[in-house]
């Protein structure tokens, strides 16, 4: 049997569940055909099943950090200043 296989039935290796184009326009709170003409340009990482596209949460989180810190180093004006509240978490302030 595959090393791989091992790991799954052991339980060593968990598969994320992949989100569908409603789930993530929830929580980017955007329309779900923004989601898919996104993915479609490759703005965004997704898998096209069929007519159905999914997406894996955690890539998606990494690619909006790295859009977000894009835009920010860049000066681009479009980047909305981060709220007081986010900026003192980020911080490690409560």
């Amino acid at each position: 049997m595959r090393d791989d296989m091992t790991d799954l039935k052991n339980g060593k290796e968990e598969f994320e569940p992949l989100l569908d184009s409603q789930q993530v326009a929830e929580l980017m709170q955007v329309h779900p055909e923004t989601v898919k003409r996104r993915a479609r340009r490759g703005e965004i990482p997704g898998l096209k099943f069929g007519k159905l596209w999914r997406f894996r949460a955690s890539v998606l989180e990494s690619c909006v950090r790295e859009m977000m810190q894009e835009k920010t180093d860049s000066g681009d004006e479009n980047m909305a200043p981060l709220h007081p509240a986010v900026r003192a978490t980020r911080n490690g302030r409560n």
